[in-house]
């Protein structure tokens, strides 16, 4: 029924449809990936804001989504603390800074407060899976403690 030539032709005939398939897969895969990604458009305000951190290196001493200074603190959540009043109040009103007798906070011009809350009202839109994630802090009273 089957000569010898076309006997020895199966396994490859299957190893190229395999191959075949897992390219096919493969490519459905990347496809879908990038179609199906939920990427929301950055307002211009943000990018702006964005720019206005990098310029002034806020990162030096501030955290965003894991990374950066730790000494100022985590920003990622900075819009939800403070609100778009305390952002612009801190940042161009600037305080002295915590155990400094005469540094303050960098200042920043109304406009630049205003781009800047923008982005971190874009960071805070970003699901982030509740990271960073809030210190849990043990509610039982010391004994003497009251």
């Amino acid at each position: 029924m089957f000569s010898k030539e076309s006997a020895m032709q199966l396994p490859l005939k299957i190893f190229l449809a395999t191959v075949v398939l897992s390219l096919a897969l493969f490519f459905f895969v990347i496809y879908d990936s990038m179609a199906g990604n939920n990427l929301q458009n950055v307002p211009s305000e943000a990018v702006k804001g964005k720019m206005v951190f990098q310029k002034r290196a806020c990162i030096e001493c501030h955290t965003v989504f894991g990374n950066g200074g730790y000494y100022g603190g985590d920003l990622t959540k900075a819009y939800e603390k403070f609100g778009s009043n305390g952002l612009r109040e801190y940042l161009t009103q600037p305080p002295l800074l915590s155990g400094a007798k005469k540094k303050r906070h960098i200042y920043l011009s109304n406009e630049e407060a205003e781009e800047i809350t923008a982005y971190f009202r874009f960071l805070q839109s970003i699901p982030n899976m509740d990271w960073p994630p809030r210190p849990v802090y043990d509610k039982k009273e010391e004994p003497g403690v009251k």
